[in-house]
């Protein structure tokens, strides 16, 4: 019998993320304009060059934040569809393999050897998109373990991200 899982409803959409990301460019652009009624203040001394190349790197820093931010809430996706497919005893077979998983290791399972490893062997839909997530989750480590290694694999941008996590979707329980 599987035993409840507590869910604290608490993690992001995708829309919440990509919501965050724009109001915080939003204010660093504004931060670093002449709008900004302490820009003299804020950037004495500074060229104007230099007010656009502090902008761009602190606008890629908040980009990164949100491709650590969507990646999670890729994971908690597939975490959850794990849960209730494992709660719900659905027939299917990804359904039934998962309990068997949930027999071993209940709701502990390992993300990318666990539930990862049976999207992609359970159809040609989620295989594409699973060896896509794969990939972007070396980038998310990479971003989590704070970046302290040359990183020579894609680097993903908040944009792409974002459509992944709409088009799993598609074959994820809600």
């Amino acid at each position: 019998m599987v035993k409840r899982f507590s869910k604290s409803n608490l993690q992001l959409s995708d829309e919440e993320i990509a919501n965050s990301l724009n109001y915080r460019k939003k204010g660093l652009r504004f931060l670093f304009s002449e709008q900004n009624p302490k820009y003299e203040l804020e950037f004495v001394g500074y060229s104007k060059s230099e007010v656009n190349n502090e902008l761009q790197k602190q606008i890629e820093e908040v980009e990164k934040d949100a491709c650590l931010n969507i990646l999670a809430c890729i994971e908690a996706k597939f975490r959850l569809d794990y849960v209730l497919r494992c709660e719900n005893r659905f027939k299917d077979s990804i359904s039934q393999r998962f309990r068997e998983l949930y027999a071993e290791s209940q709701y502990r399972i390992s993300f990318e050897d666990g539930i990862l490893e049976e999207w992609k062997n359970y159809s040609k839909e989620s295989k594409k998109y699973i060896s896509i997530i794969k990939g972007a989750f070396k980038y998310r480590h990479w971003l989590a373990h704070g970046r302290y290694w040359t990183y020579k694999s894609t680097i993903y941008d908040f944009s792409s991200l974002y459509q992944l996590s709409n088009q799993i979707d598609s074959f994820l329980l809600k």
